[in-house]
């Protein structure tokens, strides 16, 4: 397998039912216009601005597979941004995890015709919550299709920023949608209410920089679509960094008021303190993780 990474990345909300509570109330959905980016003949990116998930598609004669669905008012125009360079049916949607920019288009896509894929422990998670948009077909360690040409593996990297995140790699174009695992400069959510954990988004991230090869086009969960490979490697030097600064912390006693106050992200808060998780977020997500070890 190979890769090359996303640029930006900007991270979805806790839980489906938070995350679909702020779209409501925080995005302007007819305003909102879908860009697409052709990376080959029959594979684009559908970017519906960076509160949504990219949206990656696979197209041809065997029909359409997409990965993720927006939120669910995004629907129609995301069919509508398909159909501009496909009249094919759409049969296949994956999740790369149950955040409402992701999966809220599930229902939606489903009352189509397609069939929604993920990981087995999305939709126990999804079903607790309730609202719908489950999948009807999950798979455990990976899953591949077979269609328009393509070997498209789906696979878990085990709980990274969730405990049921799906990678997809399309192994003919060298592409792969790594959904919310961090791979940019500004801070990432850490899904610590869905199974997702420092340790566990450190090692998908690792995971990624095994797999990948300069060649690949590593698409973005957000923004992007495609990011640089060597931001893997700076991301993962500043979780180390700040998560063993906040370990020293807790190891002291420390509140979280108190390294709160301490900045331990100071270093790098110039470049990422733009995103969606701010580093006073970012510092709590990981106190939160951490100090629930003990």
């Amino acid at each position: 397998m190979k890769i090359s990474l996303f640029r930006y990345l900007l991270f979805p909300l806790l839980c489906l039912q938070t995350a679909l509570a702020w779209a409501q109330g925080g995005l302007d959905f007819e305003a909102i216009e879908i860009r697409t980016v052709q990376l080959e003949d029959n594979v684009h990116v559908l970017m519906g601005g960076p509160a949504q998930g990219n949206v990656l598609v696979l197209s041809g004669p065997d029909g359409i597979l997409l990965v993720d669905s927006m939120y669910g008012p995004m629907h129609d125009k995301l069919v509508s941004a398909v159909r501009q360079f496909s009249d094919a049916p759409i049969r296949f949607v994956v999740n790369t995890h149950l955040h409402g920019d992701h999966t809220g288009g599930n229902d939606a896509m489903r009352a189509i015709g397609a069939t929604i894929i993920s990981q087995d422990n999305m939709r126990p998670r999804m079903a607790a919550i309730g609202g719908g948009n489950l999948p009807e077909l999950t798979y455990s360690d990976s899953l591949t299709l077979h269609m328009n040409g393509e070997e498209v593996e789906i696979f878990w990297p085990e709980p990274a920023h969730t405990d049921h995140d799906s990678m997809i790699f399309l192994k003919r174009a060298n592409i792969l949608h790594i959904g919310d695992v961090p791979s940019n400069l500004r801070y990432p959510n850490i899904g610590i209410d869905d199974g997702g954990s420092v340790d566990g988004m450190t090692q998908a991230a690792r995971r990624v920089l095994e797999i990948a090869d300069a060649d690949t086009r590593l698409i973005a969960g957000h923004l992007g679509p495609e990011v640089p490979f060597e931001e893997v490697r700076m991301q993962l030097d500043m979780f180390a960094e700040v998560s063993a600064a906040i370990q020293a912390m807790i190891d002291r006693g420390m509140s979280l008021e108190e390294v709160l106050a301490a900045r331990p992200t100071a270093e790098f808060d110039a470049a990422r303190a733009a995103g969606a998780i701010t580093p006073e977020r970012f510092t709590t997500l990981v106190y939160t993780d951490l100090s629930r070890r003990r």
